[in-house]
């Protein structure tokens, strides 16, 4: 009777001992803006390059736009006491309409880029879910979290720039 009691009061310490030890060892956590890591990637670099090229035409006749725009701003200035009331307004007008023209194309090529760029980030997100895993797994992270989850967080959690070159070690 008095061995079993000494054999539970042993399990007993132990299984306390071994307790406290995975109690007190320190958790690994990770922070990570997984969209920045996927376009700071080389495959999401070259993606993002694509559909800038894309654009670079619309862009460039959105720069012609604004300075036909300023140059009619500048004629405005320069000849407003010489233009009568109705020359002024037309050309005020025109000012007007060119503008709301130009806003309205500069949103609709902003729209289509950032759904292009959100297309990028989906096709790339398996591959950041991979690296994840490998990051986890090759340096011991108990937990990474989405950056935009956390409320504080420090720069020494951030892992971003780790899954970037995880994420490129896996391409290769």
């Amino acid at each position: 009777m008095r061995s079993r009691k000494y054999i539970l009061t042993a399990v007993f310490g132990v299984l306390a001992a071994l307790g406290a030890t995975i109690a007190h060892s320190e958790t690994k956590i990770g922070v990570a803006n997984v969209q920045q890591a996927i376009l700071q990637s080389e495959s999401g670099k070259k993606l993002v390059e694509q559909i800038n090229a894309n654009f670079a035409e619309q862009d460039e006749a959105l720069k012609e736009r604004q300075t036909e725009i300023t140059a009619l701003l500048e004629k405005l200035k320069k000849d407003t006491e010489l233009m009568s009331e109705q020359e002024f307004q037309a050309l005020l007008n025109e000012i007007t309409q060119k503008r709301s023209e130009l806003a309205q194309v500069f949103q609709q090529l902003n729209r289509l880029r950032t759904e292009q760029i959100e297309r990028v980030i989906q096709s790339l997100g398996p591959r950041a879910q991979e690296a994840i895993e490998a990051l986890v797994l090759s340096d011991k992270y108990d937990l990474i979290l989405r950056r935009e989850n956390t409320l504080y967080r420090h720069e020494l959690y951030d892992v971003t720039s780790k899954l970037t070159e995880k994420m490129n070690s896996l391409e290769q």
